[in-house]
């Protein structure tokens, strides 16, 4: 009996489970351990996600430091316009002279980073359809003939714009919540609970000390989307950062909460 010829069905069906396959593979893998400058791309769009006070925005400067370091290019640290001229004056002030502090996208220099902090304020889903995220809309896509490496920072990717979402190219965890994945996206809660499952493997049932503390503020989670693989990395602090600079940025998130919309 001749054996039955293998149709274009049978082999989509073949594809469907090969890829369902890679996924799980992807899923249940170990992060293979890389460093900053290894893992980012440039240009590129990146997503930095998790609890407060883990250092989302810590490790979205040492991205930019490393960056800088490496290409000498500079770094726009973009806040949402509501804040206030004096605050901005004064997170200028401690920043190194190659970092613009910036609140119009059009300030943004090209061939830069871009750390784009608290980004579901400005790049909100509910404001979808106005001016100024079509606009951000358009940045994101010539961000790449700009040569600019595009950071947002925000908790979770709910309240933030689609676009943004759907051009990263990374993403960054820095310790979400188990409810961070019970309200993300759809389509990234597996990922979102990966992140929190390899959190708290490094603390693996213990008190939060402080040497654990210290271990899962510097290490970060990543979803390298171009290449569909998990990697891991640590981080220090930038150089020139002051609890009182943390502080100043913690302020920022405190006058959005306090802003309409």
């Amino acid at each position: 009996m001749k054996p039955k010829k293998k149709t274009f069905l049978d082999e989509l069906k073949q594809w469907r489970r090969d890829k369902e396959e890679q996924y799980a593979q992807v899923m249940m893998s170990t992060p293979t351990p890389t460093t900053i400058l290894q893992s980012m791309p440039f240009p590129g769009v990146v997503l930095i996600l998790g609890g407060r006070g883990w250092g989302k925005t810590g490790v979205g400067h040492q991205i930019a430091v490393a960056e800088h370091g490496q290409r000498n290019v500079p770094a726009m640290v973009h806040l949402p316009p509501a804040t206030p001229q004096p605050l901005r004056a004064k997170i200028q002030k401690m920043l190194p002279d190659w970092m613009k502090v910036t609140i119009k996208p059009e300030e943004w220099e090209k061939r830069s980073v871009v750390i784009y902090d608290e980004a579901a304020q400005t790049a909100h889903a509910r404001r979808t359809q106005s001016g100024a995220a079509v606009e951000l809309d358009n940045l994101i896509g010539v961000s790449r003939q700009r040569g600019q490496l595009l950071i947002f920072i925000c908790h979770h990717t709910k309240k933030l714009d689609p676009n943004v979402v759907r051009e990263v190219n990374r993403i960054i965890w820095k310790r979400p919540t188990y409810a961070y994945q019970m309200f993300e996206r759809d389509e990234l809660t597996d990922f979102t609970m990966k992140a929190f499952d390899y959190f708290a493997a490094i603390r693996n049932g213990d008190k939060l000390s402080e040497k654990i503390l210290r271990l899962i503020k510097r290490d970060n989670l990543m979803l390298d989307f171009d290449d569909f693989k998990f990697l891991s990395f640590t981080n220090r602090l930038p150089y020139y950062w002051t609890e009182q600079l943390s502080n100043l940025f913690e302020d920022i998130t405190k006058v959005g909460r306090k802003s309409p919309g």
